[in-house]
């Protein structure tokens, strides 16, 4: 049987008393790497996503962009761009613009969850290992599938 850790952020208050919480290291793994990237995820979205409304310079007309909104997106950016997309490249090519850098930090609070559980699996006892493997290969399934299956 593995000791588990007690880490000084387990103290929990439970009325006016004082008692120690212990954390399985897969467990306390998964939520520091979850509560780090939201952080980050959610900073490389906001800060430049508030200078793109700010200053109006990025890949995409502001005025264009709230005008066309309320479409699907093939027709939202064929009336925006006068272009037809497909996948990522759109805003993986033009990173130096506000907007679509702010998409980078979507896309990092979409990945969390995944890096969360590898940093898990690392932690993990052998038991949890097949369990948090299978987690892994569906959530890396729905990320390429519709890259794989042209949707």
């Amino acid at each position: 049987m593995q000791e588990l850790e007690v880490k000084p952020e387990t103290v929990e208050s439970v009325g006016a008393e004082l008692r120690e919480v212990a954390i399985e290291p897969m467990n306390y793994m998964f939520g520091r790497i979850m509560e780090v990237l939201t952080v980050v995820g959610l900073i490389v979205m906001f800060v430049p996503g508030i200078i793109y409304v700010v200053t109006g310079k990025g890949f995409l007309s502001r005025e264009l962009v709230v005008k066309n909104w309320g479409l699907k997106a093939s027709a939202f950016w064929e009336k925006v761009m006068g272009i037809k997309v497909f996948g990522y490249s759109w805003f993986l090519s033009h990173l130096n613009a506000m907007d679509c850098l702010s998409i980078v930090g979507v896309c990092i609070l979409a990945i969390t969850p995944l890096i969360s559980l590898f940093g898990a699996e690392i932690k993990a006892d052998s038991k949890y290992k097949v369990l948090i493997g299978i987690l892994i290969i569906e959530f890396l399934f729905a990320i390429f599938r519709p890259i794989l299956m042209g949707h």
